[in-house]
């Protein structure tokens, strides 16, 4: 039995990939993301490069997956990077390459007319992923199962009160817990009163990548699944990696309505919610990754994400809204309003 590439050195990998989709003159690992897939940039000896993901716990149903996310986000325009080839055995795509040019990046050498047209158009392919691609998500189609619905929504929200709160924290207050429990239960009511739609599950700048044109390209597609409605646009402008200043929320939010219609999400109270359960539930990614996978790099941006979960909070208004900000406050959340988006 072929051993997972999790568990296979590096060096083994990387004479896999030579094997499999060379010949190259070299492979290098690129750096890893929060999940447990790993990436290899591939140069080629006859010219030109491809990415290479491998993911061993996956496996072939996570490359299927992929696969099939690949083709409709393409079939509806979405420049997402293309799937050149698959080797079950590794295993592993290979990928069109897109190179290494984050919009995380681009944006400290861009001028504000640059950033906004970026943002423009990344709410664009934000509004027509859930404009177009939600009514090709039918029930036999592979991106149908398993949705960012209750069952799901439920379990990231307590990967939060695990992971953050009771782990990074240490939180055993009962009764905070409870609380914490309940108002969980409440954000979970609220993102599933109404349909899901497709979404590409983490849209964020980086996951964007700056082309010539300018233009953007789309990666780390494969987890798209139907989700909370808003759900890519508040990925985007309400990101912990890159919280964008107001003018480019901004930006995003009115290119992604006018593509995929609706209110402003300013005035759709669903879009707060959809946020702070979205924060939520990095700050627990960010806490595993310190805490369990040794990876402390991730606890820098806990900070941004407390604060833009705060924010959606307030956002909540009435009742709610306060209730919300109190129970965060009360978790230890750091408040700074003089740095947090207006």
């Amino acid at each position: 039995m072929t051993p997972p590439a999790e568990a296979r050195p590096a060096a083994t990998v990387e004479r896999l990939l030579r094997r499999r989709f060379g010949p190259a003159r070299r492979v290098e690992r690129l750096a890893a993301d929060a999940s447990v897939r790993q990436f290899w940039r591939i140069e080629r000896t006859a010219g030109g490069t491809a990415v290479a993901c491998v993911d061993a716990r996956g496996g072939t149903a996570a490359l299927d997956r992929m696969q099939a996310a690949c083709a409709l986000l393409r079939a509806i325009e979405i420049p997402v990077a293309e799937i050149l080839d698959r080797d079950d055995r590794i295993p592993a795509l290979l990928l069109e390459d897109l190179g290494d040019w984050l919009l995380a990046d681009a944006l400290r050498s861009q001028t504000g007319a640059e950033q906004r047209a970026l943002y423009g158009e990344a709410g664009r392919i934000a509004g027509r992923i859930a404009r177009l691609g939600t009514p090709e998500v039918k029930v036999e189609h592979p991106l149908a199962w398993p949705m960012l619905a209750k069952e799901r929504l439920r379990m990231e929200l307590a990967f939060f009160a695990v992971h953050d709160v009771a782990g990074r924290r240490g939180v055993c207050d009962q009764g905070l817990l409870r609380a914490l429990a309940e108002f969980s239960g409440a954000i979970v009511a609220q993102l599933t009163a109404r349909p899901l739609a497709l979404a590409h599950r983490d849209f964020h700048a980086r996951n964007l990548l700056v082309r010539p044109g300018p233009l953007l390209g789309v990666v780390d597609y494969q987890d798209a699944l139907l989700a909370p409605a808003w759900y890519d646009l508040a990925s985007l402008v309400r990101d912990p990696y890159v919280v964008p200043a107001p003018a480019l929320e901004d930006e995003a939010a009115r290119a992604y309505v006018a593509e995929a219609g609706g209110p402003n999400p300013a005035a759709d109270p669903l879009f707060a919610w959809v946020a702070l359960q979205r924060d939520l539930k990095a700050i627990g990614t960010y806490a595993f990754q310190a805490l369990r996978l040794g990876r402390e790099r991730f606890t820098q941006y806990i900070p941004a994400a407390e604060r833009l979960a705060l924010r959606a909070a307030r956002g909540l208004g009435g009742d709610a809204g306060r209730e919300a900000e109190a129970l965060l406050l009360r978790l230890g959340f750091a408040d700074d309003r003089r740095t947090a988006p207006a």
